[in-house]
């Protein structure tokens, strides 16, 4: 969209307190309220939206309600006309139900005609160029500080690498973060290089399990390891919008900040998308790849006949739980998902299995996902508190907290030297330039056949299905783009095909991968080379590197929960 926005994320309750602001009116006249919203209910619902606020300008609440739209897109909504004289004043978003309502921004003019639709443009039009501030140039920027980055950058600083770290969002941790909560999976410490693993363990935190309270996944401990680092440089609440090219090679990267929206420019010599959607990998020009393979192309019996979109969703995490004190809750009857006694799951924690947005693109529609995860949740909520036939037994139940942040599982790909197939970790086929090994079974999820039956192209329950394997080095050669010269990738986007991502996506997995990366980044760094080169003269280094390991061996371990794959199982427990 070009900018960040506001949203009242209240879990039903109205915000208690109004986001507020000032501005300046250049000449005394007549104004007319316009405001960007959204009414994200829309898109499954006719129904009237509980996304909704007031615009209070001077201590005057307008009286329009916004959020209202009939669309499913951002739109102008217009409000009063108002008079004000030359000067300061102020406005206030005023929450009125605590169910999301988003704002993007707040315009006045002298006319009655509707803004224009092509809101990045009106923006540079209105407020000018942002101007970008050089942040300097760096050996190794890492883009994306989820565990794979934040590995990634750990491992390359502690090797002598000067390191910068952008994170768009304003805590570590990506997915296993206190803004998302899926709890690590996978081993750590396996063969062939058995050190790997431990700098994970630095950073991952004591305690296992989805959707649990925000100490649970330690976004201090992680901060903390980083920050501790002289040779890395963190650039949080960042998101990388551009990238500069030199021919084949990635110089420069330009970020924006998500609140004050002023643009840096960091500079490297070498790169690593660790972004899980390839974001930095297609603004440079590289090969991706999306949705699952034929059958035919890489050979694999898993694999589909004929290609096609789908994919493995996302899930927004929640949890209720039930104290001593009545309480109530909106009944989602007029906007909600229509449930009923045999297609509501009346559960008090989300986990793996609520999983939204298979038949989405989840680059495209990434907000749509989101705001579907968080409309189910609302929904299942609302009638078990409300209709459900055992309602009593939900009479003290309390929504605690719902994510507003989508945890992914699968979006693009990023094609390297060497694509990660499944029969290359089910027959364990052994290639020279084998590194961090994968642990984790080839989980496949596909929509829960009653729920795609029940809610058609909108399902919200999964089905894992399990194909067991023997622990397996993953080729150097899926780290680092074929087309990009000077861009590695650690994470869920490395080069694998659709299968073989069921097996390398878990976190643990992405850590150790991020840590190799970081590995193969000082070497190109010292010796001036480049990712290919590595594979080419100087495999033995790395070898070397990660026999060795970058992680700490005197720091307390941790990593004893959630290491084989139990997403068979739907319990609220895992």
């Amino acid at each position: 969209m070009g900018s960040s926005y506001l949203m009242a994320h209240g879990l039903g309750t109205p915000l208690g307190k109004d986001a507020v602001t000032s501005f300046e009116i250049p000449g005394e006249g007549d104004y007319t309220l316009w405001v960007r919203t959204k009414n994200w209910t829309r898109p499954w619902s006719d129904g009237p939206t509980p996304g909704i606020f007031s615009v209070v300008l001077d201590g005057v609440a307008d009286a329009e309600t916004f959020g209202t739209g009939e669309t499913d897109a951002w739109y102008w909504q217009k409000g009063s006309v108002r008079h004000f004289e030359k000067g300061t004043h102020t406005a206030a978003l005023h929450d009125l139900t605590g169910f999301d309502g988003r704002c993007d921004a707040i315009l006045l003019t002298r006319t009655e005609e509707v803004p224009e639709a092509d809101y990045k443009a009106l923006r540079e039009r209105l407020l000018g160029p942002e101007p970008v501030e050089d942040k300097g140039s760096f050996d190794f920027v890492v883009v994306g500080g989820g565990i794979a980055g934040e590995c990634a950058a750990l491992s390359a600083a502690r090797l002598g690498a000067r390191v910068a770290l952008i994170q768009d969002r304003y805590v570590l941790g990506g997915n296993n973060s206190s803004e998302v909560r899926v709890g690590l999976g996978g081993r750590i410490n396996l063969p062939p290089y058995g050190s790997l693993g431990y700098i994970l363990n630095e950073i991952g935190p004591e305690r296992g399990g989805n959707a649990r309270g925000a100490h649970n996944y330690e976004d201090d401990r992680k901060m903390r390891v980083l920050l501790a680092e002289k040779n890395i440089t963190l650039f949080l609440g960042y998101c990388v919008t551009e990238a500069e090219m030199d021919g084949d090679r990635i110089v420069s990267v330009t970020a924006v900040e998500a609140t004050r929206q002023n643009r840096i420019r960091v500079s490297g010599r070498f790169f690593s998308d660790c972004t899980g959607d390839a974001s930095l990998a297609v603004m440079a020009g590289a090969e991706t790849m999306s949705g699952r393979e034929a059958r035919s192309e890489y050979g694999e019996s898993l694999a589909p006949e004929v290609a096609d979109d789908l994919h493995m969703g996302g899930s927004i995490e929640w949890y209720c739980e039930d104290w001593n004190t009545p309480c109530t809750f909106p009944d989602s009857l007029d906007w909600g998902l229509e449930l009923g006694e045999l297609t509501v799951e009346p559960v008090h924690r989300a986990n793996w299995y609520w999983e939204v947005g298979m038949h989405y693109d989840p680059i495209a529609e990434a907000e749509k996902m989101r705001d579907y995860g968080m409309y189910v949740a609302y929904s299942t909520f609302s009638y078990c508190k409300n209709r459900y036939s055992a309602k009593e037994d939900w009479e003290c139940t309390h929504l605690v907290w719902v994510s507003h942040v989508i945890g992914k599982r699968e979006s693009r790909r990023i094609k390297g030297d060497f694509v990660l197939r499944q029969q290359d970790i089910m027959k364990r086929i052994p290639y020279e330039d084998a590194s961090a090994s994968l642990s984790w079974n080839i989980d496949q999820h596909f929509p829960k056949p009653e729920n795609s039956r029940n809610f058609p192209g909108h399902e919200w329950l999964s089905d894992g299905h399990l194909t067991p394997v023997d622990p397996y080095p993953i080729p150097y050669r899926c780290f680092y783009s074929k087309d990009v010269r000077n861009l590695f990738m650690a994470g869920r986007n490395i080069s694998v095909t659709h299968v073989a991502l069921g097996s390398t996506r878990v976190m643990r997995t992405c850590g150790m991968i991020g840590e190799v990366v970081g590995m193969a980044a000082s070497i190109c760094a010292k010796e001036n080379l480049f990712p290919r080169d590595i594979y080419a003269s100087r495999l033995e280094d790395l070898k070397a590197l990660m026999r060795k390991g970058t992680g700490r061996t005197d720091v307390q371990y941790n990593q004893f929960y959630t290491l084989i794959d139990n997403t068979a199982k739907q319990i609220e427990s895992i």
